[in-house]
C-alpha cells in the first residue's frame, strides 16, 4: 500500500484540507505526510507533540473524567486553521493528524479520518 497515496486521498476530499499525516505517538515520529504546501521539520514534529498531548497526554487525561476513557478524536481550533486528532480505536499508538483552513467541514474531515486511518492500519 502506498501510505503517501492514500493521505493524498484524503487530502482531496476535504475543501480546506491542507496538511494530512500519519504518525507513530510511541516513537512521537510522523511516518508520512501529505502537505498542499512547504512545511519545515519543526513544524511537522510540533503536530506530533500536540497529537500525543490531545490524545495521550495531560489534556487526554483532563478528558478522561468528562468520558470514561482516553479520547479517540481531539480537535482544536485558532483563528488561523483546525487541527484534528484521530488514534487508531484498537489504542495502537498510530494516530492521523489533519490540518485543514477554519472553514473547513470538521464533521467530514473526522469522517473521512476514520475512513483513512481504518485503511492505513487495516493494511499495514
Amino acid at each position: 500500500m502506498d501510505v503517501a497515496k492514500v493521505l493524498d486521498e484524503m487530502r482531496s476530499k476535504v475543501d480546506g484540507c491542507d496538511l494530512v499525516a500519519f504518525a507513530d505517538l510511541s516513537s512521537q515520529m510522523v511516518l508520512r505526510a501529505s502537505s498542499a504546501t512547504k512545511r519545515g521539520q519543526e513544524e511537522i514534529d510540533a503536530l506530533t507533540d500536540a497529537a500525543l498531548l490531545a490524545l495521550a497526554g495531560p489534556i487526554a487525561e483532563g478528558a478522561m473524567a468528562l468520558t470514561g476513557g482516553a479520547p479517540a478524536t481531539a480537535v482544536t481550533m485558532t483563528k488561523g486553521d483546525v487541527h484534528v486528532f484521530m488514534r487508531t480505536p484498537s489504542g495502537q499508538n498510530e494516530a492521523l493528524i489533519a490540518v485543514c483552513a477554519p472553514d473547513a467541514d470538521v464533521s467530514k474531515v473526522v469522517d473521512c479520518g476514520r475512513e483513512t486511518l481504518e485503511r492505513l492500519v487495516a493494511e499495514a
